[in-house]
């Protein structure tokens, strides 16, 4: 089997010929394939070739269309300086009292650097003709507000709302209908151009960081309307459909699969044991190894220790892709990275 056969039929819980290891690691890929990290957010070309020369030297079976999480949001008003080596970097932001979301209107992936991560999408198409599953980036609603009036007001004004305050809930309401439909015009462009994953990476809708009855008011009826409408293009297009939320969402995994995205990425705060045995048999199951622990301080031997205790979690009766369970720091080392896919690649699924 190729890496994208590997992937899709995991995901359609087929058997494979081992474990696919998905990490994401845009900006890991970017900096050991030898670019800097803002070239490639500003140039869909070289973001393409970084990916395909870092997939040759790790032989992981998914590459990312992905650095930056202000692509979307700049083409609404979000102002951002460029220096080389960096992430870019917010100096303002257009929301700055409720009343300024009345302004905003939803965004065409025509705008703005949104056509760089489309490029590269495209590029790599090309390049694999299908022996390599290709994923797209893709922040939903939440962490899409928070970059419009920053973090803290953000999640102020989701207290309002919760508290009853119905003008700050009427500006939310309208607030995510904008960002939803901003969201789902970018993915379907990225869909169009050749990828095989498309996210709703909804960050910000951690119960890390909300309630489970903010999340299920707020957040869950976004994505579930994304993933239903983006599911329609399936009747021409082959690919799969996958939702991230950072962070101990424990107690909201059955709602996660009830989006009905076909991925579920969870966060190492989850366990695997508990996310198969809740909702395993609905989705394919992502990680979920700790980005900020052994990947990045640890050794190899402890890596492929987490990587393997990981597939006899969630690898039971197969749907399970290895993968970080957030982002892989950039700077963590190769052999880490390697360790776990090694792992991955050397593990037959379990099947009954």
């Amino acid at each position: 089997m190729n890496s994208r056969e590997r992937v899709f039929a995991t995901i359609e819980g087929k058997p494979t010929d081992c474990i696919p290891v998905t990490p994401y690691n845009g900006n890991f890929c970017i900096g050991i394939a030898g670019f800097e990290i803002s070239e490639c957010y500003l140039d869909g070309k070289k973001l393409a070739q970084a990916m395909i020369r870092a997939q040759e030297i790790t032989g992981q079976d998914v590459v990312i269309s992905q650095s930056d999480q202000y692509y979307i949001t700049e083409a609404m008003g979000v102002k951002t300086t460029y220096s080389k080596g960096s992430l870019p970097n917010v100096v303002s932001r257009p929301v700055q009292n409720i009343k300024d979301i009345s302004k905003l209107k939803p965004v065409d992936p025509s705008m703005g650097r949104m056509g760089v991560y489309i490029e590269a999408i495209k590029r790599m198409n090309e390049h694999y003709k299908g022996a390599v599953a290709i994923r797209a980036s893709g922040a939903g609603c939440f962490p899409l507000a928070s970059h419009l009036m920053g973090m803290d007001d953000f999640l102020l004004m989701l207290a309002y709302a919760q508290m009853g305050e119905a003008d700050y809930e009427k500006y939310l309401f309208d607030m995510m209908e904008v960002l939803y439909e901003s969201h789902y015009q970018y993915v379907e462009a990225c869909v169009k151009a050749g990828a095989d994953i498309v996210q709703c990476a909804d960050s910000l809708a951690s119960l890390d960081v909300i309630s489970p009855a903010m999340y299920e008011k707020y957040a869950f009826p976004y994505e579930k309307k994304f993933f239903d409408r983006i599911d329609k293009l399936k009747y021409e297009y082959d690919f799969h459909t996958l939702l991230h939320i950072c962070g101990d969402n424990t107690l909201i995994i059955e709602k996660m699969a009830d989006t009905g995205a076909d991925i579920i990425e969870f966060d190492y705060k989850v366990s695997m044991a508990y996310a198969k045995q809740k909702v395993g048999e609905r989705v394919c199951l992502m990680g979920n190894l700790n980005p900020c622990g052994a990947m990045l301080d640890g050794t190899p031997e402890q890596v492929s220790r987490e990587a393997s205790q990981a597939i006899l979690d969630g690898g039971k009766n197969g749907r399970l892709c290895l993968g970080s369970g957030c982002e892989v720091a950039a700077g963590s080392p190769l052999q880490n990275v390697k360790a776990m896919i090694d792992i991955g690649h050397s593990m037959k699924p379990d099947f009954d």
